[in-house]
């Protein structure tokens, strides 16, 4: 795992508006007070990623954000984006320009919870796979892993694709089956947010 580790890190896609969340989802906060974009960086820091890139929409790192921000870029890069109406692909290949290694996770801020055991079964599986993607009951689930093909076809090509699943469409995929339902969650609204946390935003 150690040796493994070393040809991979990860980009967190923090870029959007998180305009039906009407709250920036990167500073939402979890029941361990930690925010959702803290509490990813963590997850892949413990399981040894030194590269992590997270790709942040400019307004979310001003001035009133100094003490979130302050807490992720202890273990994280973070690169603004000032262009958000670019669109995702485009905030991926920012972070893909800040990262070196042949395979790269891709994992959405709005996919907070994050195990590092999943982490781990992704890693051992991956293989020499262009896409790895984790299941629950056969239903695909984040985050996945890239590896330099795909890389390079974002970074060189993104502009001729509308969405990731377009690029995804070109490339061999991998589905790891794991027992765990939380790849699935994605919060993006205030209902999913109080329905996971039972808190308001």
């Amino acid at each position: 795992m150690a040796n493994e580790i070393k040809n991979y890190s990860t980009i967190i896609l923090a870029g959007g508006k998180s305009a039906r969340m009407g709250y920036p989802k990167p500073w939402l906060k979890k029941e361990n007070n930690t925010t959702f974009l803290a509490d990813i960086v963590t997850t892949y820091k413990l399981l040894g990623l030194n590269g992590i890139v997270v790709v942040l929409n400019e307004n979310f790192a001003s001035e009133k954000w100094q003490k979130e921000l302050a807490e992720v870029e202890q273990n994280a890069t973070i690169i603004i984006n000032s262009e958000v109406d670019n669109g995702r692909l485009y905030s991926i290949q920012l972070g893909i320009n800040a990262t070196k290694s042949e395979n790269v996770f891709i994992h959405n801020v709005d996919n907070p919870f994050v195990e590092c055991e999943v982490l781990k079964q992704l890693l051992l599986n991956a293989g020499e796979c262009e896409i790895t993607i984790p299941s629950y009951k056969g239903k695909g689930g984040h985050p996945v892993i890239i590896n330099k093909s795909v890389k390079n076809e974002i970074l060189k090509n993104y502009q001729d694709y509308g969405t990731l699943k377009d690029v995804f469409s070109k490339f061999s995929k991998k589905y790891i089956e794991i027992n765990c339902c939380s790849i699935l969650i994605n919060i993006n609204t205030p209902q999913d947010f109080k329905i996971v946390t039972n808190e308001s935003v």
